[in-house]
């Protein structure tokens, strides 16, 4: 990272002429000023409406002094540094030196600044934000999002300082419920499983597309961050920065599950053109303004449905101990092999190809994606048994249930919860017991089934010879096959690191 020296003088002058000193302009233009006094007396459920109906986006003085009253009354939990902070860690990291050859902080993706609408100077004084957060938080050692939030912000900052304090604020705030920053690899990761568990649920299409192509699904997802702080164009980042000041990490979330919903639709005519989904996902959150507005986005993100804050915490630390299993510490600094995808090209089955098991495999949730499936029952193997299935079964927690019907018909069921639960109720009829993290699934058909209301979704009699689908009001879920069907192979299939602990994620 290099700071020359005709970039400094730039840094230490205007950059643009000072006019209007000697004016009021808010005689001039009244509205602004008046807009700007209804911030300052409304509360924070009013500053949330304000900000999704961009009450404050022009002009832009008036988004600066919102951006100053909203982050200068978080309520960090840990102490941010003050103004002054940042001039003498500015002096410590450059001294008097007027060249400075500081190489990137470690904590950056790459050495790619958004420019967004800055001059020369103001990427200058990017990369001295950048620098001075990187000495002064030394434990952020993984935190990509940082240069464009820095980039955002100084737009509507009144200089280096109070640019580094209202980034610092971001960073201190303490409340697991409403993040706003993810400062190490771990929990960026986790972030970025949780956003792919949110799109099984509310983008599922995607999913088998990527899956069924061969390509990374896991790697397709750890993107989802910068497609709002990197991608997106200027006029849409800051729409999105209005709202996330004051909702935090679940805003990033539903923008990023608006931006894939789109894409399904652009991508789904031409996917056989598409050599690398990565890559052409970050084109076409570029060129998003040929398919909608920054407030139709917006308005389209808080549309879908998603969990709490509590449930999406839950979650996120849910994948943060799988990573932790997997060898992933807080000082991680990059993606390193042990996260590698699961290997189905030695994959064997009676009931399924390795590239349909790769598909179901996308469906399930983030954490247990990240091991192997390996067979607990095959029916060739250990028998046309209820009672035999079960006794493979329990204890292993989750478990996907494959089968294969006499009329080559392929569907199953996820089961997130150990099997041996149904022996804890005191009922003498049906038992009933899962999460909302239960589905089932169509293989034939590379789908998962919905609509539908009443019946068993799926039915086995106890000899596994035969069985029931049903239309199901529980999965929203049509029959899975005909109706009726007689069982020519069924499989059950857990995840490698046998006996998992149960950490599913209660939800409706």
């Amino acid at each position: 990272m290099t700071i020359s020296e005709s970039d400094n003088w730039e840094i230490c002058s205007s950059s643009g002429m000072k006019y209007g000193q000697f004016v009021d302009w808010e005689k001039i233009d009244p509205e602004p000023a008046k807009k700007y006094q209804q911030i300052l007396k409304s509360g924070h459920q009013q500053l949330k409406t304000m900000g999704r109906e961009g009450f404050w986006a022009t002009p832009h003085t008036l988004r600066a002094k919102a951006y100053y009253h909203v982050i200068h009354n978080i309520n960090s939990r840990a102490v941010a540094p003050d103004r002054d902070v940042y001039y003498d860690v500015a002096k410590k990291v450059f001294g008097e030196q007027k060249v400075s050859t500081h190489p990137v902080p470690e904590y950056m993706e790459d050495g790619e600044i958004p420019r967004y609408c800055l001059n020369k100077a103001g990427m200058n004084s990017v990369k001295k934000i950048l620098l001075c957060l990187g000495n002064y938080f030394p434990d952020t050692s993984y935190c990509p999002i940082l240069p464009a939030l820095v980039s955002l912000i100084l737009h509507f900052s009144e200089d280096e300082a109070e640019c580094f304090y209202s980034v610092s604020r971001l960073i201190c705030y303490k409340d697991p419920n409403k993040r706003y920053v993810d400062q190490n690899f771990l929990t960026y990761r986790a972030s970025c499983m949780t956003f792919g568990d949110l799109a099984n649920r509310c983008c599922r299409g995607i999913r088998k597309l990527i899956a069924s192509s061969h390509q990374n699904l896991f790697e397709f997802y750890s993107d989802w961050i910068m497609w709002i702080f990197g991608d997106l164009p200027f006029t849409y980042a800051i729409r999105v920065l209005d709202v996330y000041l004051l909702e935090g990490f679940k805003v990033l979330f539903r923008v990023a599950l608006a931006l894939l919903d789109l894409y399904k639709v652009s991508v789904s005519s031409r996917v056989a053109d598409v050599e690398d989904f990565r890559t052409d996902m970050k084109s076409f959150v570029q060129s998003i303004a040929r398919h909608c507005t920054a407030e139709q986005l917006l308005e389209r993100a808080f549309q879908i449905p998603i969990a709490t804050r509590r449930e999406l915490n839950l979650l996120f630390n849910a994948n943060k101990d799988v990573l932790m299993q997997k060898g992933v510490s807080t000082h991680q600094k990059r993606y390193f092999h042990n996260l590698e995808t699961v290997d189905f090209n030695n994959f064997s089955s009676s009931v399924v190809t390795g590239t349909e098991m790769r598909v179901i495999w996308a469906w399930i949730p983030e954490r247990f994606a990240l091991f192997s499936p390996v067979r607990l029952f095959h029916i060739a193997e250990h028998g046309r048994d209820l009672s035999s299935l079960y006794s493979h079964v329990e204890g292993h927690e989750p478990v996907a249930l494959i089968i294969k019907t006499m009329d080559e018909e392929v569907f199953g069921a996820f089961m997130s919860t150990d099997v041996i639960e149904r022996r804890n109720h005191d009922s003498q009829g049906l038992t009933y017991f899962g999460t909302g993290e239960c589905f089932v699934f169509t293989v034939s058909q590379l789908r998962m089934p919905f609509c539908g209301d009443g019946g068993h979704a799926l039915c086995l009699r106890d000899d596994l010879e035969e069985g029931l689908s049903e239309a199901c009001e529980t999965f929203r879920s049509n029959p899975l096959c005909k109706g009726q069907f007689q069982i020519q192979s069924l499989e059950v299939w857990g995840i490698q690191n046998t006996i998992y602990p149960a950490h599913s994620f209660h939800c409706q």
